[in-house]
């Protein structure tokens, strides 16, 4: 069983990408005679991590939930104001005549006040969820750069079993002719084989136009244009893993990280209902103020009237809130009712977090032996389209067989790709529904890749 996935040690990772892919890093990079060789999945993750927009909003927004801690634990300290007045009263009786002046400050310190300390556990629970948002969204880059590189290398293996297709229809109708010319084959032959070149050139332009397609969408997650890609050979063994249903649907009971968020949001509702149920209860805060107060310009009647003055006081202040109109209790039942909302939801994710797993365990399975049933069409496929040839040039098959048995070869050569392809996907879905998934899943599976210029790529 892999290792947990550890988000800090995730994004120590990203920081230290961010830093490896700076522009005079990549600068120098391109200078390397390993910047030409085609990069792998570890190396489109690394770009991605760097680049990806997805990704970059969502550690922006886990920022700036970062402060809503620090926000609510404001309110539980000190609270100091300062404040300044300056009057001029004008008066028909010149000893009401007066300016003044007033400087004052007031400290408040919050003692008991139910629902700031409330807020404030709320505030825990409310970063908890934004971690896991994070993670989520780390992991779902993990996946579509895993789906956007297989997508082109799916589409690469389209547009070379298309060029090689229409190379041998070519050659097939070119065949035909000069056999046609010498008596040895029909006009029928030639239009058919002249048909299905035309059709195989028609499906490579296709072809070519799904590959670029394909590296335009990589190119959003990298941020870089990618001419190549490792891939994987047809013969390749896939490494080793444990698929018990049992251990897996465990595993995302209690590390799934869609779960995992859930349930802090059903904190957050349970922990909104003591928020509200706070407006019925008694707030104390100690107060102390210091003012000055200075007059001039004053025609006093009486001695001491304007006299300067400094005041301080401080004190303790209670109050108990009696009755809102109802708001209170409205606000209390409605907490309650989006708690009971949160506890759906968690249950909703604890069962699709199960399911996803089992099915994903199945679709590993079936992908594996869809796998070595492809591969064994390969080989049939293989042997038919030599005996075919092999009996048109003898006159035992006809070139519709001849046709017919070389597309087959083709589609079962991509199928078996394909399942390739569908299988590693399949695998990092299922160690994403058991929040397993990290770097060092793609570092797994870039180890069974193989440089494009491979002989063996084809070969089983």
């Amino acid at each position: 069983m892999k290792k947990k996935f550890n988000p800090l040690a995730f994004s120590a990772l990203t920081r230290r990408i961010r830093l490896k892919l700076s522009p005079l890093a990549v600068a120098m990079a391109l200078m390397t005679p390993t910047a030409w060789a085609a990069p792998g999945l570890t190396d489109i993750f690394e770009m991605a991590a760097a680049h990806d927009a997805k990704l970059a909003q969502a550690r922006a927004t886990y920022e700036a939930s970062q402060h809503a801690k620090a926000t609510a634990r404001s309110f539980l300290l000190p609270q100091i104001n300062a404040s300044a007045n300056y009057v001029q009263n004008d008066s028909s009786v010149s000893t009401a005549a007066v300016t003044s002046q007033t400087l004052a400050i007031e400290l408040t310190q919050s003692l008991y006040r139910r629902d700031t300390w409330t807020r404030y556990d709320q505030a825990d629970f409310q970063l908890k969820k934004a971690q896991y948002d994070l993670k989520l969204a780390e992991q779902d880059m993990i996946v579509r750069v895993a789906d956007a590189y297989f997508k082109v290398l799916l589409a690469q293996e389209d547009m070379g079993l298309a060029q090689a297709k229409t190379e041998a229809d070519k050659t097939q109708w070119e065949r035909a002719n000069a056999s046609a010319e010498v008596g040895l084959a029909s006009k029928t032959d030639v239009l058919q084989a002249k048909s299905t070149y035309d059709l195989s050139k028609s499906q490579l332009i296709l072809a070519q136009n799904n590959l670029d397609v394909a590296y335009e969408e990589m190119v959003k997650l990298t941020g870089r244009s990618v001419d190549s890609l490792k891939m994987i050979r047809l013969n390749v063994n896939l490494p080793k893993q444990s698929l018990s249903m049992t251990e897996w649907e465990q595993l995302a009971l209690d590390h799934n990280l869609q779960v995992q968020q859930v349930a802090e949001m059903a904190n957050i509702a349970a922990k909104e209902i003591e928020a509200q149920k706070a407006g019925h209860w008694v707030s104390v805060d100690f107060k102390a103020q210091y003012s000055n107060l200075s007059y001039t310009d004053y025609k006093a009647l009486f001695p001491g009237q304007y006299d300067n003055r400094n005041n301080f006081s401080m004190g303790i202040y209670a109050s108990v809130p009696l009755y809102s109109g109802g708001g209170t209790s409205a606000r209390v039942a409605e907490a309650r009712s989006n708690y009971k909302a949160a506890t759906a939801g968690l249950r909703d994710a604890k069962e699709s977090a199960r399911i996803n797993a089992r099915i994903q365990v199945r679709n590993v399975l079936r992908g594996m032996e869809l796998v070595e049933a492809n591969r064994a069409a390969v080989i049939s496929n293989d042997a038919f389209l030599e005996a075919a040839e092999e009996g048109y040039k003898v006159g035992l098959k006809n070139l519709l067989e001849v046709l017919t048995a070389r597309t087959n070869r083709f589609q079962a050569r991509r199928n078996l790709a394909e399942s390739l392809h569908n299988v590693v996907l399949s695998r990092l879905k299922l160690e994403a529904a058991a929040g397993q998934l990290n770097a060092d899943s793609l570092s797994n599976f870039d180890a069974v890749l193989s440089d494009p210029t491979d002989s063996q790529l084809q070969s089983l």
